[in-house]
């Protein structure tokens, strides 16, 4: 058995109220929509800023310089760091102790992430994910949803590498829709169900 999980929509916590206040104090409501792309309701705007760095086509120092380009006096860059980590809330433990009693009982486990390298260093300074066979990561495979060009890289790698069928997928609405559709994936909308299924 092989279970696909995304890191962001499944495995982590997150504290998106947190996040958007820090970025409303420093650049004012509708500054924080138009340039990051954020509204106050923690709706996204796509191809804005916050949309471009969560998917890697902008670098870590670009999102803050940008950032700083139009925040109010005094704000400095660690400011603007700690509010785009801000909505990291962290991964439950017991999250993670299911996923290992998954890989101890000998399933083959998969994560996807966000590309950016500020969201990879915070995480992998905290969790140890050696539990996992392969973690999609790079510029190449990670498209901005609703585009599925990443779900289908990682469907012909599990096939070239003999993955084991059927494939458990955990990920948003649009993703598993594709995903049952196009290859026949058993898909879940969250790992509390996925968990009772298996």
């Amino acid at each position: 058995m092989t279970i696909i999980l995304d890191l962001g929509g499944v495995l982590m916590q997150h504290n998106m109220s947190e996040c958007i206040a820090r970025f409303r104090s420093m650049l004012g409501e509708d500054i924080m929509a138009e340039v990051l792309g954020m509204k106050a309701n923690a709706e996204g705007i796509p191809n804005r800023l916050m949309d471009k760095f969560e998917c890697g086509e902008v670098t870590t120092d670009e999102f803050v310089q940008t950032i700083l380009s139009c925040a109010k006096e005094g704000t400095t860059p660690q400011d603007v760091i700690d509010a785009w980590n801000a909505m990291h809330a962290g991964i439950p433990a017991e999250r993670l102790s299911l996923i290992q009693s998954w890989k101890d009982a000998g399933h083959r486990l998969i994560m996807l992430s966000n590309n950016n390298a500020l969201h990879w260093q915070d995480i992998h300074e905290k969790y140890d994910f050696s539990m996992f066979d392969y973690m999609f990561s790079s510029h190449i495979v990670h498209c901005n949803k609703p585009n599925r060009g990443i779900y289908d890289i990682v469907h012909q790698y599990l096939v070239d590498n003999q993955y084991e069928f059927p494939y458990y997928f955990v990920d948003d609405l649009d993703a598993n829709r594709h995903m049952g559709e196009t290859y026949g994936w058993i898909t879940y909308p969250d790992l509390d169900t996925l968990a009772k299924n298996l």
